[in-house]
């Protein structure tokens, strides 16, 4: 029996490679727009982010232009010199050659000037800025008193919450201040480091606008301080401050934002007050205002440790003991605590302490 030789494949009928009528063809088709999807899908999502960053760019742009007109309303002159934003694709980067700011005022003008100044952000989080500072910060008050500030690193990182301020913080390694008086007179302060942080006080009704203030200084040298105590150790400084009516001095310490804290009643909690010069310590706590007379006003509760020279006048052991009679207050339950001394009162313009009035001329006022 002879075997048959089979007949060829005819158009249409089925083959090996699968069913008829070019179906293979239609599923080529199908994978290959398998593999062009992500890409397109990666496309779209590319211009969706592009499109969001160039609204959120607007936005930023917009909000400077509004925030340096509603300055100029004030009598404050911001100027970003040669502004750039950047960014693309996950930041937002406002870059200024200087920041400058020309303050009018009835005591005369102030001037800033604050270098090369860097704000980062991200789209996604509008609330929250970082800002880098190459300084130097120069300054030149109404009284013709000259500031100059210079740092190895300076930054600040602001958020905000429901439009208000939440938490400001800065922090500047090796910070230097010249002072430099209309008369020609110099001071100079540096440090190693400063940190300082601004929030809203959480234990206190939000009606208070109650906001508080840390700071701390490592390694401060100052001339001042080294003839005050006798001592030329470095000083280590913790302060921490609650301002109520804050909101009021959101625009800065101008007179009418300084004349508006005073007449709702805006006060200075100092909490805590601490300076630590090698073994002597100073600790202070109390409160300050303004008085109807737009002076200082307040009462001041000091401390001190192992301070032998105050001012070039050398304290012995029974001054000390006398100082802490005339205070009022508890001694230590320890002899190398805090020796409580007689408290500083602000009133009339006149400083005293304890039972003795200083004498100074009666103080000016602020504005």
């Amino acid at each position: 029996m002879s075997q048959s030789t089979p007949e060829p494949y005819r158009r249409g009928s089925a083959s090996p490679d699968g069913p008829a009528g070019g179906a293979p063809r239609r599923a080529g088709r199908a994978s290959r727009w398998g593999l062009y999807l992500p890409l397109i899908a990666l496309a779209l999502i590319v211009a969706a982010w592009s499109g969001f960053w160039l609204f959120a760019r607007n936005l930023v742009a917009d909000g400077l232009d509004r925030a340096v007109a509603e300055a100029a309303a004030r009598g404050d002159a911001w100027t970003c010199v040669n502004r750039t934003i950047s960014g693309y694709p996950f930041r937002i980067e406002v870059r200024c050659a200087d920041v400058t700011l020309t303050r009018q005022a009835s005591a005369g003008v102030t001037q800033f000037s604050a270098g090369p100044v860097l704000v980062i952000g991200q789209p996604h989080t509008p609330n929250h800025v970082v800002i880098q500072a190459r300084g130097p910060l120069e300054a030149r008050l109404a009284d013709g008193t000259r500031i100059a500030a210079r740092w190895d690193q300076f930054e600040a990182s602001r958020r905000d919450a429901s439009g208000e301020l939440e938490r400001l913080s800065l922090d500047a390694r090796r910070p230097v201040v010249t002072l430099t008086a209309p008369g020609g007179a110099t001071s100079t302060l540096s440090a190693q480091s400063l940190e300082a942080h601004l929030r809203r006080n959480p234990a206190r009704p939000a009606p208070d606008q109650a906001r508080d203030l840390f700071v701390r200084v490592g390694q401060l040298a100052s001339g001042e301080l080294d003839a005050l105590f006798g001592d030329a150790n470095p000083s280590d400084l913790d302060v921490q401050i609650t301002a109520s009516r804050s909101n009021l001095l959101g625009q800065g310490i101008a007179p009418t934002a300084l004349e508006a804290w005073r007449l709702a009643g805006g006060s200075l909690d100092l909490t805590r007050v601490n300076l630590r010069k090698g073994i002597k310590q100073v600790e202070a706590k109390g409160m300050l205002m303004i008085d109807e007379e737009k002076r200082p006003a307040g009462r001041i509760e000091p401390s001190a440790l192992n301070i032998d020279q105050f001012a070039g006048i050398r304290l012995r052991g029974g001054a000390m003991d006398l100082a802490s009679a005339l205070s009022g207050r508890a001694a230590p339950a320890t002899p190398d605590g805090l020796r409580p001394l007689p408290a500083i009162d602000i009133r009339g313009g006149r400083i005293g302490f304890g039972p003795i009035r200083l004498p100074f001329g009666p103080l000016a006022p602020l504005y």
